[in-house]
């Protein structure tokens, strides 16, 4: 099938909040844990956030929360199976440094290797942000010691916003 490059706009929940739990059920490599599932659920309903629309069609979306002064974190980004590696999740990605202001930073968590390889879709996700320009901060454990949280952040500057 020739797709289109999709159209990048606004999360509205209201009319959005389906088709993303529908695409996060299509990726259980990443989306396994019911909890994860659930808040993921709640950030498409309460975050701000991008969609990628094809076709009137949601094929992938991004939310975020701000954070201290005018920095933000990623706190879910996804795209549908059968659309993955055509550029969705770096076009959301480049939309949301876009609209950041110039002296801010993105941060995102993502599952750790410091204890071990969790899967070869937790390196798919850590090599995405390291080539879109982010870099690890910190190792936290704040979802518990089995599963190590690796902090990445990107600067946003005046050339990339």
């Amino acid at each position: 099938m020739d797709y289109r490059d999709p159209m990048i706009r606004a999360l509205e929940p209201a009319v959005d909040a389906d088709a993303c739990d529908a695409i996060v059920r299509g990726l259980p490599e990443w989306f396994g844990d019911p909890v994860g599932i659930a808040d993921c659920a709640h950030a498409v309903r309460t975050h701000e956030g991008l969609v990628a629309v094809d076709d009137s069609e949601v094929v992938g979306f991004l939310t975020y929360e701000p954070r201290e002064g005018s920095d933000r974190e990623i706190t879910w980004i996804a795209v549908r199976a059968d659309r993955r590696g055509r550029g969705i999740g770096t076009r959301l990605l480049g939309t949301l440094i876009d609209r950041s202001p110039a002296g801010s930073s993105l941060l995102v968590k993502t599952l750790s290797d410091r204890d071990g390889d969790p899967g070869p879709e937790y390196t798919q996700t850590r090599a995405f942000y390291l080539a879109r320009g982010f870099a690890p901060v910190a190792e936290l454990d704040i979802w518990g010691p089995e599963n190590p949280c690796q902090v990445l952040a990107r600067p946003v500057t005046a050339a990339s916003s």
